[in-house]
């Protein structure tokens, strides 16, 4: 049999709408859901960075960015809850929630030694709901270190069940040859964990940097509980010589959404974002110099304001209301393997339909963007006659332009590896 023409899919998704079949799909994805699934990584006990020497401006930055997630490693000086713990729970005072990495002295910093788990979740002020083992430990360096590392996530697991039962444990990140050489930890997890940096690969990659990939790597150690991303993103250092390989700020803008959505899509409880500023400036030379979603001066880089405007389309309407009637289809050519699409419901009763071309848009080798892909055409398909309708086009430099779009049942748009989100009310 030949492939479906556009004109045979568009009635297919047509004809099931009217034969009443829309009720068989799974209900659409809640927009809290994909906001709650979004953080991002903090520094609070690193001295000399702008998380220590421009706190407040930082919790301006995260106010504005409206990301409620946090995740910050434990740095233990002696003086707390004074410093870092302060900081942190002057944030959870303001409704922060914390993902905590409790070092295993496998990796450079201090050791945090789980039983000290009821002070920290104290010194929190509430904040902490998720207590993370090791960051990153080289536990394929040495043969005993898979079993000292366990011996932590252990001792960690028993903590936080003994004082906090309410409080999430994430197994440690391991990363590269590390995962296969974990012990199995699946009884002392709630969550994995994984670092999925997909470098310089587009989100949706089949790659090596996939997140299929990393997810499958990591259900040896963790079993089936859930994921967590604890830390994932791109960096924009063009001159660096590094094997993690940069991307430019419009592609970073262009692609973190995508990320995002992907993610929780692909079923990871939470991706947190690395980072929030740059905790110094080494050149652009150095990918620790340009993670920041902020730059180290404190500028919004278009990425920043990207995911911002995600968080608030995603996020707005603060009244309840009845949701939009019906249901909706995506009708393309079967020629599209990379169209990604779904559907989310808003509190406010509009129905989200974020769409958009899983390409690569970045050239590795040039270090430049690739020209633009070809728009497709696209038809959202309605049961019900919608009341407005309204298409959301982000762009590179991170902003998003507005149209209203005919409130017709068939609403044509034409779709690129930009992120569009049809809103219907």
């Amino acid at each position: 049999m030949s492939a479906l023409t556009r004109r045979s899919a568009l009635a297919l998704a047509a004809g099931a709408l009217a034969a009443g079949r829309a009720e068989a799909a799974p209900p659409p994805h809640r927009c809290e859901d994909l906001i709650d699934s979004i953080g991002v990584n903090v520094h609070l006990g690193h001295g000399g960075t702008p998380y220590v020497e421009r706190f407040e401006a930082c919790a301006a930055a995260l106010d504005a960015l409206g990301v409620r997630h946090l995740r910050d490693d434990i740095v233990l000086t002696g003086g707390e809850p004074a410093g870092q713990f302060a900081r942190i729970a002057t944030l959870a005072g303001r409704g922060y929630r914390f993902s905590l990495v409790f070092y295993d002295g496998l990796t450079p910093g201090p050791r945090v030694p789980p039983d000290k788990f009821a002070a920290i979740a104290r010194w929190a002020g509430g904040g902490l709901v998720i207590a993370e083992g090791g960051n990153e430990p080289p536990i394929a360096g040495r043969r005993d270190l898979p079993r000292l590392s366990a011996d932590h996530q252990a001792a960690l697991f028993r903590a936080v069940r003994a004082d906090a039962p309410a409080v999430e444990v994430a197994g440690p990140s391991y990363i590269q040859g590390n995962v296969a050489a974990a012990q199995n930890l699946a009884a002392l997890v709630d969550l994995g964990n994984i670092h999925a940096y997909p470098g310089a690969e587009h989100p949706e990659t089949g790659g090596p940097g996939s997140l299929a990939r990393f997810i499958a790597a990591a259900r040896p150690v963790f079993g089936p509980a859930p994921v967590i991303a604890t830390e994932n993103g791109y960096h924009t250092a063009l001159e660096t010589g590094s094997a993690h390989l940069p991307v430019s700020e419009g592609i970073r803008a262009r692609y973190l959404p995508r990320l995002l959505l992907w993610s929780y899509l692909q079923g990871v409880r939470r991706t947190y974002l690395y980072e929030l500023i740059a905790s110094f400036d080494h050149g652009d030379g150095d990918p620790e110099s340009r993670f920041g979603l902020l730059a180290y001066d404190g500028r919004p880089t278009p990425a920043f304001a990207a995911v911002r405007n995600l968080v608030r389309l995603f996020g707005g309407g603060a009244a309840a209301a009845a949701p939009v009637p019906g249901d909706v289809a995506v009708a393309s050519d079967p020629s599209m393997p990379d169209l990604v699409s779904a559907r989310f419901a808003r509190r406010d009763g509009a129905l989200l339909v974020p769409i958009w071309l899983g390409l690569d848009g970045w050239d590795r080798r040039s270090l430049s963007a690739r020209p633009d892909a070809k728009p497709h055409a696209v038809d959202i398909l309605l049961s019900h006659m919608p009341r407005s309708v309204r298409l959301h086009r982000f762009a590179d430099d991170g902003t998003v332009r507005a149209a209203a779009l005919p409130p017709e049942r068939r609403i044509p748009v034409q779709i690129t590896d930009r992120l569009a989100v049809v809103e219907i009310t």
